[in-house]
């Protein structure tokens, strides 16, 4: 083939590929695009095969010609390194690599009013757990979620606390990390939560010195089943003891700060916990699942439900299901999951 009229065709190829692979790069997916991309990217392939038979012997001295100083010879060898390694760097989904793809991508989501979400787990194993089931606690996290405190437990079917399968640590010992502010330097201090997680509290019904039922520390009923608080979507994986009974899966959560129309900072002028502390917001969220015992020859998996919420200082343990003064703490977590095993 003539070598003018095949330099001529590659050009026009190559700007419409550059053209449409724009488009699909920043835009919507569109069938049209993608048939005309993908129409002349074969067309291109096509050319380029003609390119190399043309010119076949140019392209060979180019790599091992004779006259190349050694410095010209490791061009080829070096540059496909390269390209093998930005290969398999985006493969492997190299966060560094994939910013190019990701820019994109949100570009066109944004076109679309969608928000990408990250599947990326966060594995807390409770080494320390006894019983005769494994127990995964799979929470998929919303949009409004920002390093809330969780408790799961396990009851009967008559709504009787058996026991917990995991509780974050900053709870289980009220000691939290940023408790105390000295010489502008954040120190762990002492800080008591109750309105934090009242209907798990409540439940285990076991009160401290000061006579709140939120733990104080050196509790050996919960102390293995205590943890890092997540900051992400996170699955736990802990174990419970489950006789022939049927029964209920709990998990209470618990933002901060999270106030809304309804539940602002100065809702309950006279109750010292949520307006002495000013960080209290809407109250706690529960979840639950009920666990069928006859299900237990396999593992078997329960979407959790929303079931109301507790009181909003912690005053007491009742479960509250009027849900109508609720709002972002709903969408704390897309979903709950629990699997047993």
């Amino acid at each position: 083939m003539d070598r003018r009229l095949l330099g001529n065709i590659l050009l026009i190829l190559l700007l419409i590929l550059i053209g449409s692979g724009m488009l699909m790069y920043l835009m919507p997916f569109d069938k049209r695009v993608a048939s005309i991309h993908t129409f002349f990217a074969m067309l291109f392939i096509l050319a380029m095969v003609f390119h190399i038979v043309n010119n076949k012997k140019p392209l060979k001295n180019y790599i091992v010609g004779k006259r190349l100083s050694k410095l010209n010879k490791l061009q080829f060898p070096l540059f496909s390194m390269i390209a093998f390694l930005l290969t398999l760097g985006l493969y492997f989904n190299i966060s560094v690599l994939n910013d190019v793809y990701a820019f994109g991508n949100e570009m066109r989501n944004s076109r679309l009013g969608k928000i990408e979400k990250s599947f990326d787990f966060q594995i807390i194993t409770l080494d320390n757990t006894v019983g005769d089931r494994n127990i995964g606690i799979e929470l998929q996290k919303g949009d409004a979620f920002k390093y809330p405190l969780f408790a799961v437990w396990i009851e009967n079917i008559e709504g009787e606390y058996i026991q917990t399968l995991y509780i974050s640590r900053v709870i289980s010992s009220s000691t939290f990390d940023y408790g105390n502010k000295v010489n502008g330097k954040w120190e762990p201090a002492l800080i008591r939560r109750p309105e934090s997680l009242p209907y798990w509290s409540h439940k285990r019904g076991i009160q401290a010195a000061d006579g709140l039922y939120i733990p104080m520390g050196n509790s050996e009923d919960i102390d293995a089943y205590s943890g890092a608080t997540p900051t992400g979507s996170f699955i736990i994986n802990s174990r419970g003891n489950f006789s022939l009974r049927n029964y209920r899966i709990m998990l209470e959560v618990n933002q901060s700060y999270d106030w809304n129309e309804y539940y602002t900072k100065d809702k309950f002028p006279n109750d010292k916990i949520y307006s002495g502390s000013g960080q209290v917001g809407q109250p706690s969220l529960i979840y639950a699942a009920e666990v069928i015992a006859s299900d237990f020859e396999s593992t078997k998996y329960y979407v959790m439900d929303l079931i109301g919420h507790g009181h909003h200082s912690g005053a007491n343990g009742t479960l509250y299901k009027d849900l109508s003064h609720i709002t972002t703490a709903k969408q704390i977590a897309e979903r709950i999951i629990i699997s047993v095993d």
